[in-house]
């Protein structure tokens, strides 16, 4: 039932939480290690990953929604 929800959610051309970072993330994001590798479960639309992605972290983000992958591949292009 959640993935049919997020499905449809996230299958607007628009990016449901904008392409910027969680500012948790930002703010938090200094204490990942330089060059360090991330998790992302959850990833959603890949806002958060594709900007730690951008500042030189291995990311694997993930998520249950087929359209936020195709989203996430759609910001990292």
């Amino acid at each position: 039932m959640a993935q049919s929800f997020w499905n449809e959610r996230f299958l607007t051309e628009d990016f449901i939480y904008g392409t910027e970072p969680n500012e948790f993330l930002v703010r938090e994001s200094g204490r990942l290690p330089a060059g360090g590798s991330v998790l992302l479960p959850g990833d959603g639309e890949g806002r958060n990953g594709v900007w730690l992605a951008e500042r030189g972290m291995t990311v694997l983000s993930v998520d249950g929604a087929a359209a936020g992958t195709a989203k996430t591949l759609k910001l990292a292009a």
